[in-house]
């Protein structure tokens, strides 16, 4: 945990910038997606001699952020008068617990490697731990026992996994590449997919489960 007060700042000024744009106007929300995705894409670019990963790395890309667009659109909730985009923030909100649980407890508890050739600093006491409180996050925002949707189950069991691999999807891009970040822009984080990496492919799975098992339950008031 010594990367903390370098990792802090950085962390809490995007969730500000997202939160924000959450809660503007959805034209707010796509702007967003359009830089961030094309600040990823020239990071992409500078990965390409990655070969086979990168361009799976791209793939996920282009559909992480037509997922969170589509999300952006499918999963408006009214909460005590306010519209919110309540599945999309759930989405966010599991890859942030996610991350945050699992560098904590990997850093401070951590002793078994998953992938030390891949990514050395993921552990198995990390990785679980992180899983363990997305699928928290999940099952609290849905009100288990009380408006459970079926697509609820799916992202509760999945959401977690689904970050793990494309966290380490993008470490397998930078491994092949020979690099340690995709970029320098975000300081203690290294370059916009390194930020992103976990919540395209969790954007994904809960866009999916949304559209293939059923939509989200009605407004809350």
């Amino acid at each position: 945990m010594r990367d903390l007060p370098r990792r802090a700042p950085t962390a809490v000024g995007y969730a500000v910038v997202v939160l924000v744009a959450l809660l503007a106007p959805p034209e707010a929300f796509y702007a967003l997606l359009a830089v961030v995705g094309a600040l990823a894409g020239l990071e992409l670019v500078h990965l390409r001699r990655a070969g086979i990963p990168a361009a799976i790395e791209l793939g996920v890309l282009l559909g992480g952020l037509v997922a969170l667009a589509w999300l952006r659109v499918h999963s408006e909730t009214i909460l005590r008068g306010l519209r919110l985009p309540s599945e999309l923030l759930m989405t966010f909100v599991a890859v942030w617990a996610m991350d945050v649980v699992a560098y904590v407890v990997g850093s401070t508890f951590g002793r078994h490697r998953i992938v030390p050739r891949i990514s050395p600093g993921k552990t198995w006491e990390g990785t679980v731990a992180g899983i363990g409180a997305a699928l928290l996050v999940v099952a609290l925002w849905e009100r288990p026992f009380l408006r459970f949707p079926a697509w609820g189950y799916a992202a509760a069991i999945l959401v977690g996994p689904a970050a793990f691999a494309g966290d380490l999807l993008e470490s397998w891009t930078k491994r092949r590449a020979g690099v340690k970040d995709s970029g320098g822009l975000l300081p203690g984080h290294g370059g916009v997919l390194d930020r992103i990496d976990s919540l395209l492919a969790t954007a994904v799975l809960v866009a999916a489960a949304i559209a293939l098992i059923g939509p989200p339950p009605g407004p809350l008031r």
